[in-house]
């Protein structure tokens, strides 16, 4: 059986994701040559679109489309909880890819190994803020924080520190779902559009070629696909994530019956889960 939790490496940097979702990526040639391009090109930039519409996987295919020691230098944090733990995290990731600037310095303390975390967990914030400054001077680093909170003007200052005056170019993956968020970021860093990536629904064509993915990897060729196939584009305004996660309901046998699928409670089940796609008028059948 395998283990809901899979933990990967993404840019040196170990991250987990629930192995039940598997990944699919069609289309967003633009998209991901665009990011390619700021992050080879040394330029900040904000990824943004509502939930489900594929932000973190673009970001983690483009680091994992690079070579093996660019993508070493890529730091990919997500689930920040404020400017400690975003410090700490930065620290660590660069220890996790042995930046040879902070093995000298923790050589020089006697840290170990084994005391890496207390000494990491001892240091004040200026510390950490000290320490990481040197560190990305000398290196030439990339950072991605994806499902940042609510911003500070503490951690703002150390993000704009990093990528104004530390030439550290900093990605941040954040939805639009509130829109305040948005004017936030664009708020602290006086971002325009060159410095926005903003993620759009799948074209029909995309869409339909995920769902016909989704039909392969998930089994559903085996039961009455009639209609199926245009109600899951419509509910899911096209957005990839959506269209997984309905498609994997959709092969529980408690969405089935007969050989046909409970369409109606796939998309309410998958709204309980937190997602938001309704839209007035929207049309449900398929019971």
């Amino acid at each position: 059986m395998r283990r809901r939790n899979d933990t990967r490496e993404a840019g040196g940097v170990a991250i987990t994701h629930d192995s039940r979702v598997p990944t699919f990526f069609v289309d967003r040639e633009y998209e991901t040559r665009r990011l390619e391009e700021a992050v080879r090109g040394k330029q900040s930039l904000m990824i943004c679109g509502p939930a489900g519409i594929g932000k973190t996987a673009l970001a983690l295919k483009v680091i994992r489309g690079l070579p093996k020691d660019f993508a070493a230098r890529c730091l990919y944090l997500r689930g920040v909880k404020d400017l400690q733990d975003l410090l700490c995290q930065l620290i660590r990731a660069l220890y996790v890819v042995k930046d040879p600037t902070l093995r000298q310095e923790l050589h020089k303390e006697g840290v170990s190994v084994r005391t890496f975390e207390a000494w990491l967990k001892a240091l004040s914030t200026s510390r950490l803020k000290g320490t990481l400054y040197r560190i990305v001077e000398q290196g030439d680093y990339r950072v991605f924080l994806d499902h940042l909170p609510p911003l500070t003007h503490a951690t703002a200052k150390v993000m704009k520190e990093l990528f104004w005056m530390r030439n550290t170019p900093v990605h941040i993956v954040v939805s639009d779902a509130v829109e305040h968020r948005i004017d936030q970021f664009s708020h602290f860093f006086y971002w325009g559009e060159r410095e926005r990536l903003a993620l759009q629904p799948l074209p029909a064509g995309a869409a339909l070629e995920l769902v016909e993915s989704c039909i392969e990897r998930f089994g559903l060729a085996r039961l009455d696909l009639s209609d199926f196939r245009e109600e899951v584009l419509e509910l899911s305004k096209q957005i990839p994530g959506a269209i997984v996660k309905m498609s994997m309901l959709a092969a529980d046998p408690r969405y089935q019956y007969e050989s046909r699928i409970k369409i109606k409670s796939v998309y309410i089940d998958y709204l309980m889960s937190g997602h938001n796609l309704s839209l007035p008028g929207t049309k449900l059948s398929g019971m």
